[in-house]
This record gives structure tokens, sequence and C-alpha cells, in this order.
């Protein structure tokens, strides 16, 4: 095999699946037969022009999961891994010396990541929509069991996002209140990083439409979910203390009003989403800040130490995760496991490159 299948984004809606030649792999680097790789909401916003991230044209896919099949000795023991490893690879290709990765803080690298770096670099194939990916020497990797679903694998990005988001950043504090606002795949991931710090009480908060994703976050550990009269609600649930840590998992304005209507005082709110469509404005925010004595923090991304802890949970089966699992796709049908992002029942697609083979060996 000289060549390997790739979904190729060229421009707004402009998907094709292309032949893109393997590369020589040298001391420093490697090559990943490709297993499963999540659909991230940040692909779909690509697919449709929002593209913050993106240099195109580009393989897609960053929340991958797969076998190395080649690799140099240099890249061996630097990573701990050989041929034949099961691993995952962060999305991020970090350069290690900009003021970002300098301070700590990798995920704001400049450097074009998994999933969004041009074709034209390299051997282009820096997406897991493809049946190969090339392991560039800056890549962060963490190795995986052999004998866990690759569907659930995919997860580990989420999870280990959801663990830092709650405890790291939200700073919730054992018996805390936890309140999740979205209940997508990064909100419900933040209802396990809830449990494993311990909260008290964990409510999520979504809409009608969402029923089967609430159900979900109950089978994953949720005390509440609420769909209307939400801050009303979780007023009479907490006797008016309302949450010490909120996550705003929800992508408009008016879901960061929610988010702070139902922070206590003190609290801390972590934005997820992006606060586009109607609703909110900043000057109710900043009087909500100041009158609670709020402190609003973004995230992007995790620290790389999480990633273990989140595979060492996917690897125990504490959580039903496979509910969080609603659809496989082959290569040939990328853009319809893109499109499924829109069905409020769809939690959590992958593309699967052998879906053919999958599961004989699992």
């Amino acid at each position: 095999m000289t060549t390997s299948r790739a979904v190729v984004l060229h421009g707004k809606g402009q998907l094709t699946i292309e032949e893109l030649p393997l590369p020589r792999i040298g001391a420093d680097d490697g090559l990943l037969k490709v297993e499963a790789t999540g659909v991230c909401g940040t692909d779909m916003a690509a697919y449709h022009g929002v593209n913050p991230l993106y240099e195109l044209p580009c393989v897609l896919g960053h929340e991958l999961v797969g076998t190395i099949v080649d690799i140099g000795p240099q890249a061996a023991a630097r990573w701990g891994v050989e041929a034949g490893d099961r691993i995952v690879v962060e999305e991020y290709l970090p350069c290690g010396t900009c003021r970002s990765c300098l301070a700590g803080s990798y995920q704001m690298c400049r450097v074009p990541r998994y999933g969004g770096k041009s074709i034209h670099s390299g051997s282009g194939l820096y997406g897991g929509y493809s049946d190969f990916l090339y392991l560039h020497p800056q890549a962060i990797v963490h190795k995986v069991a052999a004998d866990v679903p690759a569907e659930l694998v995919q997860l580990y990005i989420p999870i280990s996002n959801g663990l830092d988001w709650v405890a790291g950043v939200g700073g919730l504090r054992p018996g805390g209140t936890v309140v999740i606002v979205g209940p997508g795949p990064h909100g419900l991931a933040c209802v396990i990083g809830a449990k494993e710090a311990g909260a008290g009480t964990v409510i999520v908060i979504g809409q009608e439409a969402d029923a089967t994703r609430l159900e979900v976050a109950k089978d994953l550990g949720a005390d509440h979910t609420l769909t209307t009269d939400a801050v009303e609600q979780v007023t009479e649930l907490t006797g008016g203390v309302l949450a010490d840590t909120v996550i705003n998992a929800a992508d408009s304005a008016a879901a960061l009003d929610t988010a702070m209507a139902v922070a206590g005082d003190r609290a801390t709110v972590v934005q997820v989403g992006l606060a586009k469509g109607g609703g909110g404005s900043a000057e109710t925010v900043v009087d909500t800040m100041i009158r609670k004595v709020l402190t609003l923090r973004a995230v992007r991304g995790r620290p790389s130490s999480l990633v273990p802890p989140a595979l060492r949970l996917i690897e125990s089966g504490r959580y039903p995760l496979e509910r969080m699992c609603t659809g496989r796709f082959p290569i040939e049908r990328t853009e319809e496991a893109l499109a499924g992002l829109a069905d409020p029942t769809a939690i959590r697609s992958c593309v699967i490159p052998d879906l053919s083979e999958y599961g004989r060996n699992e």
C-alpha cells in the first residue's frame, strides 16, 4: 500500500475523498493506522464555513485512536511506544518555543493542529478521517489498552476536557453543586468530570428536544435534568444557594444568561460554547458578575496530564459510555456523519475507516 484515502475539506461545503501518498518514515516520526475518529462540532463548523482553526485544504478529524504501523527509533524512545502499540493522538502540534508553549499553554500554539493542517504540508496526512495519519515529531501521544472498542476510546478528548473544566478550571470541591448548561458531548463529559470530582449534586439543563441526551446525562450520574423554568428549579433544588460551579457548554448568548443566573455567590462559570444567536448582553453579564462576585473563565482544550486519567476511566468501564456513541460511518459517508450533528438525538458519531472489519478483533 502506497496511498491512503483521506477526506479533504477545500472550502465551505466542499468535501472530497482523495488518495494521498504515504510518507517515508525517518528516525523521528511515525505512521498510524487509524481505527476511529470522533466527529467534533468544530469539524461541522468548518464544513459550513466557520473556520478559525483550519488551514485549507486539509484532512478533517482530530479526535482519533489507532495503531502504530511504523516508527523511527528516536520517536519510539521519546514517546515510549513501539510499532503495534495502540495510541491516541492529541490534536495539538505545539512548536515548544512560542510564548504560549513556554507558558505551558500549548493548546494556544499558533501551529495548525491535526485535523486542520494543510495537505500541502509534508505528507498532508494530518487528519483522522483517513486510513493513515502521519505522526509528526511534535505530536503528543498516549498509549491505551488494545481491548477497548475504538468508538469508546475516541471519547478521550471530551472526557479529559470534562475532568479539567469541572475541577481544574471550575474549582469544584467535593460536595459542591455543579450545573451544566447544554447536554452535548462535552456537557455530558462534564457530568463524568463532576462525579469524579466528588460533586454533591449534578444538575444538567437542556431543551425539550434534548430528551435523549438528558436521559444519557442521568445514566452518567446526573441527579437532576431540567428543560423549563431552569433558574427557578435550580433555586428550589439548592435551597436558594444555587451552584458552586457552572459549565456553559451550549452555543448561545441566552445560555450564558442562564449560566450566570444559576451561579451562586462567588461561583465560577466556565464558558465552553460560543455565545452566538439571539439573547444576552454584555451589560447583564457584567452586572451579574459584580453582584455575585463571579469568576468567568474560558477554556481551550485541556492539559496533557488529564488525558491518561481519561483513558483509564474509559478502560475501567465505570460509565456507560456506549450511550454517548450514536453513529458509525465509513470514510465514504463522512459528509453524512458531519450532517448528523444537527440531529438532537445524536451525541457523538465517529468515522471508522475499516467499518466492515470493525469489531471482529475487539
